[in-house]
């Protein structure tokens, strides 16, 4: 039987509709991506599992870190598809919310790729991008991935694209914090973010 992967899943979120409505919209930022991939787990994986089309094993495993739900094969997966050529970076005009840089250098730090950040008061350079499926990777999705899911399924990504791409990332945020406390026992801005009103 086929299954579905992890970095299967983040092409599948990519390519399913959202606020536009429209297949392939793009995805702000690699915490809000993060952030779906942990709501999926928590909430779209009970559509999945009675069909064993992906296992709860391929699912990233999250922990609370110093960000909330954190999980560096998320990551690890993005970077693995942009250098395969099925996603591409475009550059983001939207704001850099609370957390997200500092989510990305975590990140780098944990895989060595930049060990020398300097200290706390140090300037890092940091551009908000936005992820898209390429020519090759949308018609991998359409081909592949796309096809072997169910009505139910497909409606149930998409209708998690549409919450996570109409909401502000600190919206999220506060939604992930108040619904799974347990994921932010680490966290360096839970005060920060469950004293954020949502804005939608």
């Amino acid at each position: 039987m086929f299954k579905i992967t992890g970095k299967d899943l983040i092409l599948l979120l990519l390519y399913a509709p959202g606020r536009t409505g429209e297949y392939n919209e793009k995805i702000e930022g690699r915490t809000r991506l993060q952030k779906m991939v942990f709501l999926f787990e928590k909430e779209v994986y009970p559509n999945f599992k009675k069909d064993a089309l992906i296992s709860e094993e391929d699912l990233p495993k999250f922990e609370s870190y110093h960000y909330g739900p954190f999980s560096k094969q998320v990551f690890d997966d993005i970077e693995f598809l942009i250098g395969l050529g099925f996603v591409e970076v475009i550059s983001s005009d939207e704001q850099i919310d609370m957390g997200e840089q500092e989510e990305y250098k975590q990140w780098l730090e944990e895989t060595g790729i930049e060990e020398n950040w300097g200290s706390d008061n140090d300037i890092v350079i940091f551009e908000k991008q936005a992820f898209i499926l390429s020519d090759i990777g949308k018609k991998f999705v359409e081909e592949k991935l796309w096809p072997a899911l169910s009505d139910n399924q497909k409606n149930a990504i998409a209708g998690l694209k549409l919450n996570c791409t109409e909401a502000n990332l600190n919206s999220i945020l506060h939604y992930v914090y108040k619904k799974y406390p347990d994921f932010t026992t680490k966290s360096r801005i839970r005060d920060e973010i469950l004293g954020n009103v949502l804005q939608y």
